[in-house]
């Protein structure tokens, strides 16, 4: 007669401001066929992002507190499927070493990518309830409650501090010793064309060509170089945590009619000789090391 206790092992993300309809039909049905429920909730290790916007801890709290009972744990992603496996076998072996263990999923879950040594189990979806269509109509909400603006106050004390990559581009003259300089509405000096690096940028040199275009017109340059790095000094984060980072780079005007756009409502050929002094403080850093890197050749 087997005496074991049966433990039934549920695995989620639950990246959903609460639990729907379709995670309780299911959590409800594996605790029903078993003595005891163990939740398992999945971590990237990476920041929070529209796909998993909420930490372990505040996803723990939601969970635990429509299962009270039910014995709620960390598990960390893999890149390795096998890997994967084996960690999640040792987190249930910690919190229930004797007993009979089964491992359900449902639609999209874990179970084609198991193999480890417990069995599973499939449960069929009873509705279409998903953590994304929530999670989405979330994203898109504003609440007028100081519970809303608390949990703002949270997510933000909670983002890891960033160094946030940008590009700026000296680009001279082919024929004269002058420069392409740009300046914003409202701004007294001028600036470098550049800007930030997008998530979908497969290279820094992509990015510099890409603000090139888009805030100096369809002009085409040639012998891109790298200049130098530095800390930018950008007013929009001169009073927090985050801070921007420049790599600048170098390259000759080819061709092309030069026209302000997108941020820029000016741009203009600069005399490289009157060049520091006419920049924002926070580009005179890049214009100093252009300037030496021509003396030095």
């Amino acid at each position: 007669m087997n005496t074991k206790r049966r433990l039934g092992v549920v695995v989620g993300r639950f990246q959903a401001p609460h639990l729907h309809n379709g995670h309780r039909y299911f959590i409800d049905t594996v605790a029903k066929q078993n003595d005891d429920l163990l939740i398992l909730i999945g971590v990237s290790g990476g920041f929070a992002c529209r796909k998993d916007p909420m930490d372990y801890e505040t996803r723990r709290v939601m969970v635990a507190g429509v299962y009270p009972t039910a014995v709620v744990d960390i598990l960390a992603d893999h890149p390795s499927d096998l890997e994967w496996s084996k960690k999640l076998d040792e987190v249930i072996a910690k919190n229930f070493p004797d007993h009979e263990v089964t491992l359900y999923g449902s639609r999209d879950s874990f179970l084609d990518y198991y193999s480890g040594q417990n069995t599973t189990e499939y449960i069929q979806p009873i509705c279409d309830s998903k953590a994304t269509t929530t999670r989405n109509e979330a994203a898109g909400q504003v609440m007028d409650s100081p519970e809303f603006r608390a949990g703002m106050i949270y997510a933000a004390a909670q983002h890891f501090p960033t160094s946030f990559q940008a590009v700026d581009v000296i680009v001279r003259h082919s024929t004269e010793n002058k420069v392409l300089v740009g300046r914003k509405t409202g701004e007294e000096g001028w600036r470098f064309p550049g800007g930030f690096v997008d998530p979908t940028d497969p290279s820094l040199e992509y990015t510099v060509r890409r603000e090139v275009r888009e805030e100096c017109g369809d002009i085409e340059i040639e012998d891109l170089r790298y200049i130098c790095s530095a800390r930018i000094n950008d007013h929009r984060y001169r009073n927090s945590e985050h801070k921007v980072m420049s790599s600048c780079y170098s390259a000759v005007y080819v061709y092309g009619r030069i026209v302000a756009s997108d941020d820029l409502n000016e741009v203009r050929w600069q005399d490289i000789n009157g060049l520091v002094n006419c920049l924002m403080p926070e580009h005179q850093q890049l214009g100093e090391a252009y300037i030496n890197q021509l003396k030095n050749k």
